[in-house]
């Protein structure tokens, strides 16, 4: 019977990492609440049409969370920072506040972690022993020591998940897990010069504020956010993860892109201003520089102990991820190198 199976919870299930996550608990047998604004967007139909309830839900409305989360022994959480910061009441709202819409999108991310904490707080009875599953990042201030501040994008994260949450709900903190997320395969669609720039000669270079040797982890969002996700619930509560199914330096990264594209590569270092001046959004170029120059030093993950999908494997629980080279073999790029212009 339909009504004895678990119940997850799937906050943000039409994006990219919700949607991942719903399809995989469904695939498990779960049965799957997906929690969006929007009921009756394309993504939601398809949810609908794969099993899913659709019940929307405001991430500024506490009220209407706790609805929707109740009964849950599994909760999914995710945060948008992106969505405020390109929308434009949202920069105005910034504007007459006299804030900057980095800070305005960070001040709003923040509120909705808080607003989701609080509303789970009351599933703590139904969840299961790791049932509170949060899409996070390292702190950058903290983890820099002071050095990195207003990286809002990390720290409005990690204010909640886990520091708000710990502190305020201690209950729920017993059951939840922390799963950082590397960068995305998918980002050169918003920074398509700083990814691939194309040069006079034909080449392509890729320019970032962050040194081309350090480690970095590389994630496919829809692909596997799910499996990482169903593979760390079946594991004990009160650790921290990096989804990530390629880690390694930006100049390898560029190299498997380049062998497989036909591209000549190239990575340059540069300056912060420089990737703001490149940018056209000066304030998203302010964001993403200064994410690139943490990611330096200390870290993209802050310099933290993260479990990766190796250690879960080796406690015994499948976890598949795919690699950048997999994932790059399978796209158009004479398509997407036209497209980007």
């Amino acid at each position: 019977m339909s009504d004895n199976k678990k119940l997850a919870c799937v906050i943000g299930a039409t994006g990219n990492q919700g949607g991942s996550v719903a399809r995989r608990f469904l695939k498990a047998g779960f049965r799957v609440r997906a929690i969006t604004r929007d009921t009756s967007s394309p993504a939601a139909a398809k949810l609908a049409d794969l099993g899913a309830e659709l019940v929307a839900a405001d991430l500024g409305d506490v009220s209407s969370l706790e609805s929707a989360l109740s009964g849950a022994n599994v909760i999914f959480s995710v945060t948008n920072y992106w969505e405020p910061f390109f929308r434009p009441d949202c920069r105005e709202a910034a504007k007459a506040q006299g804030i900057s819409c980095r800070q305005f999108a960070g001040d709003v991310e923040r509120q909705q972690g808080k607003n989701i904490a609080d509303a789970a707080a009351g599933t703590v009875a139904s969840l299961d022993a790791n049932g509170f599953l949060v899409s996070t990042l390292s702190h950058a201030e903290k983890c820099s020591g002071g050095r990195v501040k207003e990286l809002y994008h990390f720290d409005a994260k990690a204010d909640i998940f886990p520091t708000y949450v710990e502190e305020k709900h201690p209950g729920l903190a017993a059951k939840m897990s922390c799963i950082h997320t590397g960068y995305f395969f998918t980002s050169f669609n918003i920074l398509p010069h700083s990814y691939f720039g194309k040069q006079p000669d034909g080449s392509i270079e890729m320019r970032f504020p962050t040194s081309p040797d350090k480690m970095m982890p590389h994630f496919d969002p829809v692909g596997d956010m799910g499996n990482f996700v169903y593979a760390v619930h079946q594991l004990p509560a009160g650790k921290a993860y990096m989804a990530a199914g390629t880690t390694c330096s930006w100049t390898d990264f560029l190299a498997t892109w380049g062998r497989i594209s036909g591209h000549s590569v190239s990575f340059k270092e540069v300056t912060q201003e420089q990737m703001i001046a490149a940018t056209p959004d000066t304030d998203a170029g302010i964001e993403v520089a200064l994410m690139f120059f943490y990611s330096s030093d200390p870290g993209y993950d802050g310099g933290m102990e993260l479990l990766t999908a190796d250690d879960i494997r080796l406690a015994g629980v499948e976890c598949p991820m795919t690699s950048w080279e997999e994932w790059a073999s399978r796209q158009d790029w004479k398509a997407i190198m036209d497209r980007l212009g």
